[in-house]
């Protein structure tokens, strides 16, 4: 036998994808000659493709006894060793394939894959530079590059480079979802998701239809994701994020009890992921079932997206014993709104006989010294004293039990402090004064779907005897000019909470989106009509309903089609005249 021509003819088999004819032939020449480099080489290539890739790191290895200094079978090794992801390793052997070829693309493009699957992404952008110095038609080099930048932050020139590997090979299915990764990072919703869409039409897998669902979800296209993430789980039915984010796609079309079942489905295949709970927390919460619900809500203690606010506070976490002279520290762990939301719950606790220290961001702590005289109000960031038990501020319903139906009871539990800034002039006004709010903070996840813009509210603007005042503070505060003279900005005179509180006073009404302005007016009882998305991911508003639990003052206007909140703001408008004007004329 002819070693060289059945080699060659394995070689053009192997080009010509008969991987079965090419097989044969290696096996042939490895029968024949058993340390032949080639053949040991290119099997254990075939062996990768073929999802083999012990056997192929083993062909490998082979390979390079037999030729130490060949470059090809060390860039081989790295890339069966990535497979099994043994990422340092595998990175040494395409340094070696680097070392003993310079000139390889093959092997600077493979070393910048793994140096970026490493999390060494500046490192892995040098390297994808050198290959397509050597070959800038390397369509996978420029990949690599796209993703080492994507590791980087900088979508947009990630999205470049993807631009140019489709270029030079426009059936690429890993550049095309590499693309809608980059589009999806730079908040290009819906081009995106075409991307992904064809990712998938050219090579289909789990992960391409789990982000495309991902990006609907975003979109705003609930029903379209579940689609998504149900071929996920068809497909890979062990893959936990895909149940989960199928849950959240059905909570946003108020589908509560099909996104409650996928949950408990889920949570007997994997009783440790704590999405699972903390999603379960939001849908049942969400229903009103309150037991389940804030039960599951400990849980976001074991979710990544809670460890900002993880404390280690050196005393032990109260769990229901007695406080009768002694001493807890309650610390508010989230937004603005929660502090304000839950601080009617600190009462309760000197009413057990305990001495009560509330930690809050600095823009509450004036706010918060009106709340009861038992309570010391600490600034986060300032020494906090000694205390026998501690508590995060959103365990405060779970560790204390009160019902659905009892938490309203209150009254207003918050007011103006004295020292607040002085809005008589505003008291004073003839016509309807109602203070207004389009925006919350960008730190919120879906702060994109909760907010408006001010134009948006406009029609409030025009009402005839209805004067309003603009309670928008931060960057979204100078879009109060878009309206005219039918605001007033009373942002240059709102430091902190304490003022917004005392400018509430003065006001006969409140109309905002879901910021920690509603959940203030609630609190001092002003009446508040709360303008909530569809979705709407504030659990505490639940469903369908019109008014809240939480606030006896609030009416729920929900929006009927996502993102219209021209609608909405005409049902506003009907009853600001209907309810207020039309009786003072």
């Amino acid at each position: 036998m002819n070693l060289e021509a059945e080699l060659q003819a394995g070689i053009l088999a192997h080009s010509e994808g008969r991987l079965g004819d090419a097989a044969r032939c290696y096996r042939r020449v490895l029968e024949a000659d058993s340390n032949n480099a080639d053949a040991l080489h290119l099997m254990g290539v075939l062996s990768l493709m073929g999802g083999e890739a012990a056997f192929a790191e083993s062909l490998a290895r082979q390979a390079i006894a037999a030729a130490p200094d060949w470059f090809a079978p060390h860039v081989g090794l790295g890339n069966a060793l990535q497979a099994q992801g043994r990422l340092e390793e595998a990175a040494a052997c395409f340094q070696t394939g680097v070392s003993l070829h310079p000139q390889s693309a093959e092997a600077y493009s493979n070393l910048s894959s793994c140096l970026c699957a490493l999390g060494r992404a500046d490192q892995a952008a040098d390297a994808a530079v050198n290959a397509i110095v050597i070959d800038g038609a390397m369509a996978e080099a420029h990949n690599n590059f796209g993703n080492a930048l994507a590791a980087l932050g900088s979508p947009s020139e990630a999205a470049e480079a993807y631009f140019k590997a489709i270029a030079l090979k426009p059936d690429y299915s890993d550049a095309w979802y590499n693309l809608a990764n980059a589009q999806m990072a730079a908040g290009e919703l819906d081009e995106a998701v075409k991307l992904y869409r064809r990712a998938i039409e050219l090579s289909p897998a789990p992960i391409k239809y789990y982000n495309l669902g991902n990006a609907l979800l975003a979109a705003g296209r609930p029903a379209e994701a579940i689609d998504a993430f149900r071929t996920v789980l068809e497909l890979e039915p062990g893959f936990v994020a895909a149940a989960v984010n199928l849950s959240s796609a059905y909570k946003d079309l108020e589908r509560l009890d099909e996104a409650a079942s996928i949950l408990r489905e889920y949570q007997v295949r994997a009783p440790d992921a704590p999405d699972l709970h903390w999603n379960l927390a939001l849908v049942s919460l969400q229903a009103g079932q309150w037991a389940d619900g804030w039960r599951e809500y400990e849980w976001r203690w074991k979710m990544p997206t809670f460890a900002p606010f993880v404390r280690d506070l050196g005393r032990p976490l109260w769990q229901g014993e007695d406080l009768a002279g002694r001493s807890i520290l309650v610390h508010a762990e989230q937004g603005f709104g929660d502090a304000i939301e839950f601080c009617r719950f600190l009462p309760l606790l000197a009413d057990r006989g305990a001495r009560v220290v509330f930690e809050c961001r600095a823009g509450l702590t004036r706010l918060m010294s009106a709340l009861d005289s038992r309570i010391e109000v600490v600034a986060l960031g300032h020494p906090l004293p000694e205390t026998d038990y501690y508590l995060p501020m959103m365990s405060l319903v779970h560790a204390l039990g009160p019902s659905i139906d009892q938490v309203g009871r209150a009254g207003p539990y918050l007011s103006a402090p004295a020292g607040s800034a002085d809005f008589s002039d505003i008291a004073g006004q003839a016509g309807l004064k109602v203070g207004i709010v389009w925006a919350g903070g960008e730190s919120r996840r879906d702060n994109r779907v909760r907010s408006c813009r001010a134009i948006d509210m406009a029609p409030l603007a025009a009402i005839a005897e209805c004067r309003l005042f603009s309670l928008q503070v931060g960057p979204q505060a100078g879009q109060a000019a878009e309206l005219g003279d039918g605001v007033t900005d009373l942002s240059p005179r709102l430091a902190d909470f304490a003022d917004t509180a005392a400018a509430i006073a003065a006001l006969d009404l409140v109309i905002s989106v879901d910021t920690g302005v509603v959940h203030l007016a609630g609190a001092m009882a002003k009446p508040v009509w709360v303008l909530l998305s569809k979705p709407s991911n504030g659990f505490l508003w639940m469903q369908e309903r019109s008014d809240s639990p939480w606030y006896p003052s609030a009416r729920l206007f929900r929006q009927t089609q996502s993102g219209d909140w021209s609608e909405l703001m005409e049902r506003v408008e009907r009853e600001i005249i209907s309810r207020y004007l039309s009786a003072r004329s």
